[in-house]
């Protein structure tokens, strides 16, 4: 598979899809990326963004949790480049900003309704993560660490 190069503000949707096909699209601007992780984000709200992010879960018949990734081009275009039926790494940011992502899910999970109206949030609520290695070696070196000590040290 190929993807093409695309430039413009990135950005992830959070969403939740009921039993009967209804989307609830939580926007977040990934405004600082690491690695293909999102370093810093920022909620924020674009009905074009909302509105093909919700055509493209319908297009695939996506229920449950799902994350769906794009560009909004410099032209206003948007592009979706990923979608992936899990819940996202950045969705702590989506609860922060009011929407219950979880607590609906696991509604859903249960075969409860899903309260839609709990899914919605604020724009402009932002998130900062830090993720760093902090060694990289052969696995063996590692049992070294790990083994109890013998005699005093």
């Amino acid at each position: 598979m190929v993807q093409e190069r695309v430039h413009g503000t990135e950005f992830t949707a959070d969403c939740l899809v009921d039993r009967t096909g209804r989307a609830s699209v939580i926007l977040r601007r990934r405004d600082l990326v690491k690695a293909g992780l999102a370093a810093v984000s920022t909620t924020f709200d674009a009905p074009a963004v909302h509105d093909l992010v919700a055509k493209t879960l319908a297009a695939v018949r996506a229920q449950g949790v799902c994350c769906v990734q794009g560009f909004i081009r410099d032209d206003g275009t948007v592009s979706i480049t990923e979608l992936n039926v899990r819940i996202a790494g950045g969705f702590p940011l989506t609860e922060a900003a009011g929407a219950d992502l979880v607590g609906q899910m696991v509604n859903g999970l249960f075969g409860l309704p899903v309260d839609h109206g709990r899914l919605t949030y604020r724009t402009g609520v932002f998130l900062t993560n830090y993720v760093e290695t902090l060694a990289v070696g052969d696995a063996a070196d590692l049992a070294l660490f790990a083994a109890p000590r013998k005699g005093p040290s």
